[in-house]
């Protein structure tokens, strides 16, 4: 556990936590600028107004964060169901292509095997039209797995994104916290009573 203290406007507060040092300073120093702005945009209010107004403003954020965390999860979801029905594509196309092979390797045997001209000449042109099919069907293999390769290069980006805004989202929680306990010193040294017990 990790205690540090901090400075948020003007005020000292030991802060405590898992975290490294350097990120509870972050926390404090973003409260501290929230609450700078709040003042210097309306100098008339109370700490403890221009407290809250900063917590609205980091809850606000937090749930902007949050909306944009879940697109980013439905997004990469998508993009593995996609990149399934390709795979399942391109399987397909394999076997395909495979039986094809093998009826062209048949054709092939019996074309050696005969001495028919005629016969000859008809298994060359069906040789010839599964030749052209099974490049048609190379060529959409092809294509499939780059799409696949694309949505992979998608599917680590919205990753990196929806991890991003989850550390976001735990740094505004942190955040929120801390101007919740900012709120509280405020409010008990601005109101004397609270301290009687």
């Amino acid at each position: 556990m990790n205690i540090v203290t901090v400075k948020i406007n003007g005020s000292e507060y030991n802060l405590k936590g898992e975290e490294r040092e350097e990120y509870l300073h972050k926390v404090a120093g973003y409260v501290d600028k929230k609450i700078a702005e709040i003042l210097k945009k309306n100098s008339r209010l109370s700490i403890s107004d221009a407290s809250v107004l900063a917590a609205i403003n980091i809850v606000d954020e937090k749930f902007k964060s949050d909306e944009c965390c879940e697109t980013f999860q439905k997004e990469v979801d998508e993009a593995k169901k996609a990149e399934k029905t390709l795979q399942t594509q391109i399987d397909d196309l394999k076997k395909h292509i495979k039986n094809l092979e093998e009826y062209n390797a048949e054709l092939q045997d019996k074309l050696e095997s005969s001495k028919s001209g005629e016969y000859i000449k008809q298994v060359e042109e069906e040789n010839s039209a599964l030749r052209d099919e099974i490049e048609i069907l190379r060529e959409t293999i092809k294509k499939h797995l780059k799409e696949k390769s694309d949505l992979k290069s998608e599917n680590k980006e919205l990753k990196f994104q929806v991890q991003s805004s989850k550390y976001k989202i735990m740094d505004l929680q942190n955040r929120l916290i801390e101007n919740q306990i900012d709120l509280a010193k405020i409010r008990k040294k601005e109101n004397p009573l609270l301290n009687i017990k």
